[in-house]
């Protein structure tokens, strides 16, 4: 009866060394983020004093070094975000290989807000000139499910107010 109930012992524990081992070869493998080389936002420069003029569409092109491939062309763009919370628009993406960049287009309006955020709400202060340089980050995946992420920056004239900061702009 002992040793009946070492080799039920000895079953159930190279059965769990088993799952656990092809456990480990299904789990998805680690891939190093990609670093951008460059992101430059267009426009360069806004006003957030009057919100007609904010532009409706706000264009990314993100550079990757010329040195490596990168697949630019594989990027997923329904994983682009900006700062982790506008999407990028669908199919308002191109691709170019000299430098290898990317480019897409985010909502003007979710732009616009997450600068607010950053400046009236982050309490950001201004450059000796008044105006503020925001930075924005871009994260999203290759098809292949390897990460890039890059941050570019957007100079802002702040809106003039007295008091406190206005409210956020409705969405």
């Amino acid at each position: 009866m002992v040793a009946m109930k070492s080799g039920a012992l000895t079953l159930v524990f190279s059965l769990v060394l088993i799952v656990l081992f092809v456990g480990t070869l299904l789990m998805p493998v680690a891939t190093a983020t990609i670093e951008a080389f460059s992101v430059t936002f267009e426009p360069k420069y806004v006003d957030m004093g009057d919100p007609d003029l904010f532009p409706e569409i706000v264009t990314a092109t993100i550079r990757f070094k010329s040195n490596e491939d990168y697949r630019v062309l594989e990027v997923n763009t329904s994983t682009v975000l900006l700062e982790g919370t506008v999407p990028a628009i669908p199919d308002s993406n191109s691709t170019g290989t000299k430098p290898p960049e990317y480019l897409c287009d985010f909502d003007g309006s979710g732009v616009r807000n997450v600068m607010w955020v950053k400046i009236y709400h982050n309490g950001m202060p201004p450059n000796p000139q008044g105006n503020y340089v925001v930075d924005l980050t871009i994260t999203g995946k290759l098809y292949d499910g390897t990460p890039f992420t890059g941050t570019g920056h957007i100079q802002v004239k702040p809106k003039k107010f007295s008091g406190s900061p206005p409210p956020p702009p409705p969405p």
